[in-house]
């Protein structure tokens, strides 16, 4: 115990003083001496007029966080200087500074220099510098003061990705995804995907996209431009295979579906490759990316209709070939890479050396586990280039599983380096239509570090560091109730039912199956409870010592009130079941009765206690869902609060409606007739 305890001190003495709250941790940090502290004004040089756009991040920080007036400027004055290699003046210092090495040598490297006089960023290009100013901006603490160090760093995988999913429902405003654009450059990601199914505006196919939930060219192009300046690469994503059905249902595209109405093109139909070639050619004009996702995943349905009679001859596995091959031959003249999503080629793995040579597969798998090799082994034995795409675990929840999401990531992203992975390409989805972003950035953060960084990501270092490098927040507290939220995770799997999903939050407890879900759920309903409302009182506690997107903080607010509702739920419904069987059961005794029909429905009855909650999160789902996406989709998410709300009040009416027929008979109706069963 004695040893133990000398051994925390010890690791505490040598830390506590070099605390380098870093994300992405850079390869090679070697301390110093001494400190800068910045005062007002603080001249920054940037020698090359590319390098505005970092600078202006640091004047920015600066400014909102620190307080400190900062401007562009030249000469001796300068404290900070922003420099490219290969300038004589910058060789000169970077060799002064002994500086020189294998950072610059990277087209993404940088090198920072702190001492007590001023600080140094270089790098070779304005991917470099623009990465070693993010660094900068991390290690600048309160009071304006950055510890003395020099600090060499470059990426371990080349493209660093980020897909976000804006065809389910929600669609983030163009105010957010330039807020996502600018947090992406600041962890070194460099490339942003949306995940399209039907909403981008083609001319060829202008009925698809839904009124309000239109991303139009002028918009990629927009953005685009607006991603540059960050060092982000907007790569288009159309789904041209499956998951098409908000587009096959119109009558005007029908046609083109392998089932009636279905999800999946026909490669039966030449209308087909006419829509995809069309749909590519836009893209291409709207986004200047190297890349064109081309999608191709989860097509079920291939087989099952038009093409069922080649499918049958020569398998569904060559159909499945024959349409990428085409498709890789007709995009050719394009001059993008095509990234198509793995999960089908491999299913059919003996045919994945007969796909073409100008796609880039994507593997994906969004579980945690030690070995991910076999998604990655046949493509790279096949000669693929191929990007390694691990899942935020958000979709379908109240909450992301953390753990699942920083178990997946990890692992995946470790193999795909070894194993010569192009890039990490992380996904979030939106299937049911009500995920919500802000929710994710623990672990969005996570997943930049797991690919700039080489190996693994420390978690415990990565933990410490969150608060800071995302709030400016120097004691953890948010990183803790994030972490502290996952648990209830692992509480609902220990009860069997999964984990905390949208469809235990909308579970019906007084339904047969519901039921049986919320018995299995009750014992731990009271430390679901506790969990949650310890991270309500937190975040109210500590909102205010968040430097910085603060606003992030009312999504973990409504996470957790969701959580809470959840207990709620299942802890009210027993109580509920438990008064009305009492009452059943002793019929006889009319004050009993009364009492505890009363405790169920009245002015504080437990049925008005869940009316009022599911109220509020209403409201605050509401307030949260505007903070970050368009209006459109947000009705279909509503729609269902009020059913659950309205559920409440028709539980009220139906429990008046026995306390009446109780008043003239002294016979309560059986529960079954209430809507209820009482296991």
């Amino acid at each position: 115990m004695l040893r133990a305890l000398f051994a925390v001190v010890l690791f505490a003495a040598l830390t506590g003083a070099q605390d380098f709250r870093l994300a992405p941790a850079p390869r090679s940090l070697k301390p110093g001496r001494g400190e800068l502290t910045l005062s007002s004004p603080v001249v920054i040089q940037a020698a090359s007029t590319e390098d505005h756009a970092a600078a202006e991040t640091l004047i920015e920080e600066l400014k909102a966080i620190h307080g400190l007036k900062a401007s562009l400027g030249a000469g001796p004055g300068a404290v900070i200087r922003i420099m490219r290699a290969g300038a004589p003046e910058a060789d000169r210092e970077i060799r002064r500074l002994g500086l020189a090495g294998e950072a610059l040598d990277n087209e993404e490297g940088y090198v920072l220099s702190v001492t007590p006089s001023g600080a140094l960023v270089a790098g070779r290009t304005a991917a470099g510098v623009y990465y070693g100013v993010q660094t900068l901006r991390q290690l600048i603490g309160p009071g304006g003061r950055a510890p003395a160090v020099t600090i060499a760093d470059w990426p371990a995988l080349r493209y660093r990705g980020l897909s976000v999913d804006i065809s389910r429902g929600p669609i983030l405003t163009e105010e957010q995804i330039k807020a996502l654009i600018r947090a992406a450059g600041e962890y070194k990601l460099n490339m942003l995907s949306f995940y399209m199914e039907h909403v981008f505006s083609y001319r060829h196919a202008p009925l698809a996209a839904p009124e309000g939930g239109e991303f139009t060219p002028e918009l990629a192009r927009r953005l685009s431009a607006y991603a540059r300046r960050h060092q982000v690469e907007l790569a288009p994503q159309q789904q041209t295979f499956g998951h098409l059905h908000h587009m096959l249902k119109f009558e005007l595209y029908a046609d083109m579906a392998e089932i009636p109405y279905g999800s999946v093109l026909s490669p039966e139909s030449e209308r087909t490759y006419q829509w995809i070639r069309q749909a590519a050619a836009q893209l291409a004009a709207s986004f200047p990316s190297r890349f064109l996702h081309i999608g191709s995943d989860e097509t079920f349905e291939l087989g099952e209709g038009r093409a069922r009679a080649r499918a049958e001859r020569d398998g569904v596995g060559e159909v499945y070939v024959a349409h990428m091959e085409r498709v890789g031959r007709m995009l050719a003249p394009l001059n993008r890479k095509l990234m198509f999503w793995g999960d089908i080629a491999l299913r059919h793995a003996g045919l994945i050396p007969k796909l073409p040579r100008n796609l880039v597969a994507m593997t994906w798998v969004y579980n945690p586990m030690d070995d991910f090799s076999p998604y990655i082994k046949p493509f790279r034995d096949a000669g693929f280039e191929f990007f390694v795409c691990p899942g935020l675990n958000n979709w379908n929840r109240i909450y992301p599983n953390v753990s699942d999401a920083l178990g997946n990531i990890q692992n995946f992203v470790r193999d795909g380096k070894r194993m010569g992975a192009a890039g990490m390409f992380n996904t979030h989805w939106a299937d049911d239509g009500e995920a919500l972003f802000n929710l994710n950035w623990y672990a969005i953060v996570f997943s930049a570090a797991a690919a700039w960084q080489p190996g693994e990501v420390e978690l415990a270092a990565f933990h410490r560091a969150f608060d800071w490098v995302f709030y400016r927040h120097q004691d953890g507290d948010f990183a803790d109730v994030i972490r502290r939220l996952d648990r209830i995770h692992g509480l609902l799997r220990a009860a069997r039912v999964g984990d905390a999903s949208n469809r235990l939050f909308w579970l019906d407890v007084f339904s047969e199956p519901g039921s049986a879900i919320a018995a299995r759920i009750r014992p731990s309903a009271s430390e679901i409870r506790r969990i949650a409302e310890e991270a309500l009182v937190d975040l109210e506690a500590s909102r205010t010592k968040a430097r910085c997107r603060r606003q992030t903080l009312d999504f973990l607010r409504l996470a957790a009130r969701r959580l809470d509702y959840l207990g709620m739920k299942v802890q009210f419904g027993a109580r509920i079941a438990e008064l009305y069987r009492d009452a059943l059961n002793h019929q006889a005794d009319a004050a009993r009765v009364g009492r505890n029909l009363s405790r169920i429905n009245s002015t504080n009855g437990l049925l008005q206690d869940l009316r009022d909650y599911a109220n509020q999160i209403k409201a605050l789902y509401r307030a949260a869902w505007l903070t970050e996406n368009r209006p459109y989709w947000l009705d279909n998410v509503l729609a269902r609060y009020d059913a659950e709300v309205l559920y409440w009040v028709e539980k009220s009416r139906q429990i008046t409606a026995a306390a009446q027929q109780y008043s003239a008979s002294k016979k309560l109706p059986e529960p079954e007739k209430l809507g209820m069963y009482l296991p």
